[in-house]
């Protein structure tokens, strides 16, 4: 039996700017990354669209990221919002 594919890995970069774009996040290019930063806390229902597009909460940085397929290393070593220019996405407003 095959297993399923991450549903991270279904949804393109440009579909991943284009939700944000769609819901004036706060989003920005994090080297290869997305990420979506709130000023509180999101709805409930805003978090599980991020989650059924692929976005993940990371509580040390208090972002949600989206990896758009590309692999990476452990960023517990290292912070990728100082080792990567950040472009943004889309800004509130």
């Amino acid at each position: 039996m095959s297993e399923s594919k991450p549903a991270e890995s279904k949804v393109s970069t440009v579909q991943i700017i284009s939700f944000c774009l769609k819901h004036k996040l706060d989003a920005e290019f994090v080297g290869k990354w997305r990420s979506v930063t709130f000023a509180k806390k999101p709805a409930r229902s805003m978090c599980q669209s991020l989650r059924l597009i692929g976005f993940v909460f990371s509580p040390r940085h208090g972002k949600w990221a989206h990896n758009c397929g590309n692999p990476t290393e452990s960023a517990f070593s290292s912070s990728p919002f100082d080792k990567y220019p950040r472009r943004p996405i889309a800004a509130n407003g």
